[in-house]
């Protein structure tokens, strides 16, 4: 069954405004107990795909929803939000740098909308397995990066 198809084992709502992304990155950190070196990637793609949604947020106090999932394989962080919320992209060094990111630690990653919503998630696996770049999972729109 996917991860995602589970009860989140962290389900919160956070207003768009220039303290989310240290909520977001405290929130993360204090689920389950991964490896150092895993807590650390998870926290840092959790604060950058949420300073790109407050850097592109068009409403005053506007919320999103994050929710993480942390089973024994894999750690999955989700970011739901209206997708008026995605701009355009911005300059290519911009973009280039924040794929560069999320292509590095991410295992899987994706950018998706259903009508008015999108969902912004990535997933890093657990295991120990050592990762190979040329099989990593990305679908995207450059809109939110």
């Amino acid at each position: 069954m996917p991860v995602q198809q589970t009860a989140a084992d962290l389900t919160v709502s956070l207003k768009l405004d220039a303290y989310a992304p240290r909520a977001a990155r405290h929130h993360v950190a204090l689920v389950d107990r991964p490896s150092p070196d895993l807590r650390d990637a998870v926290v840092l793609l959790t604060s950058e795909i949420v300073s790109r949604a407050v850097e592109r947020c068009q409403f005053k106090g506007a919320m999103v929803v994050l929710r993480v999932w942390m089973p024994a394989s894999v750690v999955r962080v989700e970011m739901q939000l209206p997708r008026t919320f995605l701009g355009a992209a911005h300059e290519s060094e911009e973009t280039e740098y924040s794929l560069l990111l999320v292509r590095s630690l991410a295992d899987r990653w994706s950018l998706a909308g259903h009508g008015d919503i999108a969902r912004l998630w990535f997933e890093i696996d657990r295991q120990g397995t050592r990762r190979d770049p040329s099989r990593t999972t990305e679908t995207a729109s450059l809109a939110i990066y």
